[in-house]
C-alpha cells in the first residue's frame, strides 16, 4: 500500500515539475524550459543549454489587466496559468479565473531585449495577446469584429461608432456631399472561444439613397469629333455600374445616381493566439452581394490573413472573387482579365488612435483616427 501511495506520489509530483514555462528576469534576460525541481526561493530549470537555478526574487513581476466577458476587469500579478485558467494577485486578495471568462489580457510591456542579445526581429519582449489595432475591415471587406462599445472611428473615406460591444454604425461621408446619405450597420452575431482561439461571425448590410456601386464593367463610348462634330469613333472604357449616359445608346445625359441600391455582407473570423504568445494569426472569409435597379445580383467572395508582426504593425493579404472589380492592370489594358484578384498591405498604430496603411489595390491608402 505504502509503496503505491509513493508511486502515485512520484507520478503526480512529475506531471506538476514537468512544465514548460518562461522566465522573464528583472536584468532583462529570458529562460524557458522545464520545471524539475521547486524550493521556497528557487526553480531548477532545465533548458536547452543545460540545468539552471533561478531565484524567485530575480524573477520580474507579469503585470497584466485582464478583461472579463461580463464586463469587468482586474489589474495584477499572475502567479499561474493552466488550460483551465489563470490565477491573478489582485488589490483584493488571489483570484482563479477560468479562460471561458477571459475576453482579453494585457500585458504591461517587459522591456527590451538584454543589452548584446539583440537581433533582428526581436525588439519586444513578454507576452501580447493582442496588437493595438483589431481590424473590423479589410480594407473595404468586413471582418467578424465590430469597433467597440462607446468607440467612434473617423477615416479618409468614411466614420463609425460603437453602440455596443456587438453593434455598430458605419458610414461613407464623402457621399454626402452627391446626396447619397447611406449607412452601413453591422452585427457581430457571436464570439466565442478562448484567449488562444476565438471565433466571430458577423451580417450587415450598407445601404445608399443614391449614387453608384464600386462595381465596374466594360462600356462602349462613343467619341466625336471633326468640324460639325459629325466623325464618330467607339472604344471600350471602364464605368461604374449605373452609368447609363456612357452606353452607345445616343443619350447625352447621365440618368443614373438617383436610384437606391443596397450591399449585404457576412464574414466569419478565426483568431489563433501565435505560440510565442506574441500577436495572433487571423482568418476572415466572407461574402457580400450587392443590388442596383436594373442588374441582376453582383457577389463577391473573399478570403483574407491579417497577422501581427509587431504590437503596432498588421501585415494583411486578401484573395477574392469579383467579376464586376476593375484591377489596376485591368484599367491600364481597358480590357477583362480575371474575376480573381489579390490585394496586399500593412496597418501601422502610429498610437492607440491613430492608424495608417498602405496596400495595393485602389485606393491605395488607409487612415482612420478613433476617439
Amino acid at each position: 500500500m505504502k509503496k503505491s501511495i509513493l508511486l502515485m506520489f512520484l507520478f503526480y509530483s512529475g506531471i506538476i515539475f514537468a512544465q514548460e514555462k518562461t522566465f522573464y528576469l528583472k536584468s532583462g534576460d529570458k529562460v524557458s524550459g522545464t520545471i524539475t525541481a521547486e524550493t521556497d526561493s528557487t526553480y531548477a530549470i532545465e533548458t536547452t543549454f543545460g540545468s539552471v537555478t533561478i531565484n524567485k526574487k530575480d524573477i520580474k513581476p507579469e503585470e497584466a489587466i485582464v478583461y472579463l466577458k461580463s464586463g469587468d476587469k482586474l489589474k495584477g500579478v499572475i502567479l499561474s496559468e493552466s488550460d483551465e485558467g489563470i490565477k491573478v494577485k489582485a488589490q483584493f486578495g488571489e483570484v482563479s479565473i477560468s479562460k471561458e471568462k477571459i475576453d482579453r489580457i494585457d500585458f504591461k510591456s517587459m522591456g527590451t531585449v538584454a543589452r548584446g542579445f539583440k537581433r533582428p526581429g526581436q525588439t519586444e519582449e513578454g507576452r501580447w495577446y493582442y496588437g493595438k489595432e483589431r481590424l473590423i475591415d479589410v480594407y473595404f471587406d468586413p471582418t467578424g469584429y465590430t469597433v467597440g462599445d462607446n468607440v467612434l472611428y473617423l477615416s479618409l473615406l468614411s466614420w463609425g461608432y460603437g453602440l455596443s460591444d456587438r453593434f455598430q454604425i458605419t458610414s461613407k461621408w464623402g457621399g454626402y456631399f452627391l446626396g447619397d446619405l447611406n449607412f452601413r450597420p453591422k452585427y457581430t452575431v457571436f464570439k466565442k472561444g478562448n484567449l488562444k482561439s476565438e471565433h466571430a461571425f458577423a451580417i450587415g448590410g450598407h445601404f445608399h439613397m443614391r449614387g453608384y456601386p464600386v462595381k465596374y464593367e466594360l462600356k462602349t463610348v462613343k467619341d466625336s469629333w471633326g468640324v460639325d462634330w459629325e466623325t464618330e469613333t467607339e472604344r471600350q472604357e471602364w464605368r461604374r455600374v449605373g452609368e447609363e449616359g456612357y452606353l452607345f445608346d445616343g443619350e447625352d445625359e447621365d440618368t443614373g445616381g438617383d436610384r437606391m441600391w443596397m450591399e449585404y455582407f457576412a464574414a466569419y473570423t478565426i483568431s489563433n493566439l501565435k505560440k510565442s504568445g506574441q500577436g495572433r494569426i487571423n482568418h476572415t472569409i466572407g461574402a457580400t452581394l450587392t443590388t442596383y435597379p436594373g442588374y441582376d445580383p453582383m457577389p463577391r467572395a473573399y478570403y483574407a490573413i491579417h497577422a501581427d508582426a509587431r504590437r503596432n504593425l498588421k501585415l494583411i493579404f486578401e484573395a477574392f472573387y469579383d467579376p464586376y472589380w476593375a484591377s489596376n492592370l485591368e484599367f491600364a489594358e481597358g480590357k477583362e482579365i480575371s474575376d480573381f484578384d489579390f490585394d496586399f498591405g500593412f496597418i501601422y498604430a502610429y498610437s492607440e488612435n491613430l492608424q495608417l496603411g498602405i496596400h495595393f489595390q485602389r485606393p491605395h491608402i488607409a487612415f482612420y483616427y478613433k476617439f
